[in-house]
């Protein structure tokens, strides 16, 4: 008996598989003798700034995307698509790498990849059943921990709650990481409230740090501080970074107003007061409220 997976067509035509194929070639074009002399002189670790470089290129542009409607754009679209192309170049220079010295291809990558998939969903690829996407990920976290134990069927030791964290990560996302991993094993508070009170008695161990003069402690009070936020958006189900993203936008917009308002008075802002400059920003948040 045949099934639905062998009876459909396949899910690319002969144009776009054609299309993987000649950027996995072009690729390999680029690092092979007489290819591009910076191509050929890359190694892992010096495509590392890239990696995350073009990664955030592509999140400017999905901060862009609040609505499908936003990809009929011509402009975001094509943005998109050559910041994941960006993004794509990378894991093809690295795949290229690693083939080069016999130890994985592209193709490789892509297959892992698909194995981990089906593996880490049988709710669609099995016969598990769900209640909805909390037990969805509660079963991939399940499954994930079985595949890390059978890699290493005797270890020595208890694996730690924190190992796995990438320590290369952005601070931010290194601590939601961490929070979310700690709230798993019970080390959390039941509501809200906690972290808030939390949060309030860390502000004034901040200023009481800042009185002090003390750098060092200081900057020790400013960590646990944006911790606490960082826990507090955590149970509110906000994510910091892009919370905070959201706010670097909306600055920006406001400070550009203010920045204008400045030179179409005809003063600069270095000649400008703090009061004149804060009166323009008072006006581009009320122009924000009623634009809204």
């Amino acid at each position: 008996m045949e099934t639905k997976s062998e009876t459909r067509k396949p899910f690319l035509d002969a144009a776009s598989l054609e299309a993987i194929d000649r950027v996995i070639e072009t690729i390999h074009r680029l690092r092979a003798p007489g290819g591009c002399p910076w191509d050929i002189k890359q190694t892992h670790h010096s495509l590392r700034p890239y990696l995350v470089e073009e990664t955030y290129e592509a999140l400017e542009i999905l901060d862009l995307i609040d609505s499908p409607e936003k990809l009929k754009d011509p402009k975001i679209k094509n943005a998109l698509k050559e910041e994941f192309g960006d993004v794509l170049l990378q894991i093809g220079l690295h795949s290229e790498m690693a083939g080069e010295v016999g130890a994985f291809t592209f193709a490789d990558v892509a297959r892992t990849l698909d194995e981990k998939l089906i593996r880490r969903h049988p709710h669609v690829f099995g016969e598990v059943k769900v209640s909805g996407s909390d037990e969805v990920v509660k079963n991939w976290d399940a499954i994930k921990a079985l595949e890390k134990s059978g890699a290493n069927p005797a270890p020595e030791a208890p694996k730690k709650t924190l190992e796995g964290i990438p320590k290369g990560l952005p601070a931010l996302a290194r601590a939601e990481k961490t929070i979310e991993k700690v709230t798993k094993v019970g080390f959390q508070w039941p509501t809200v409230e906690g972290p808030l009170g939390k949060l309030e008695e860390e502000i004034r161990e901040l200023s009481a740090a800042v009185r002090s003069g003390d750098a060092t402690n200081i900057q020790e009070e400013l960590g646990d501080l944006l911790f606490s936020v960082c826990n507090v958006a955590f149970l509110l189900k906000v994510k910091p970074e892009e919370a905070l993203r959201g706010f670097l936008a909306k600055f920006e917009q406001r400070f550009g107003f203010v920045e204008e308002s400045i030179r179409a008075g005809g003063k600069t802002l270095e000649g400008s007061t703090l009061a004149e400059m804060d009166l323009h920003w008072e006006t581009a948040k009320k122009r924000e409220k009623e634009s809204r």
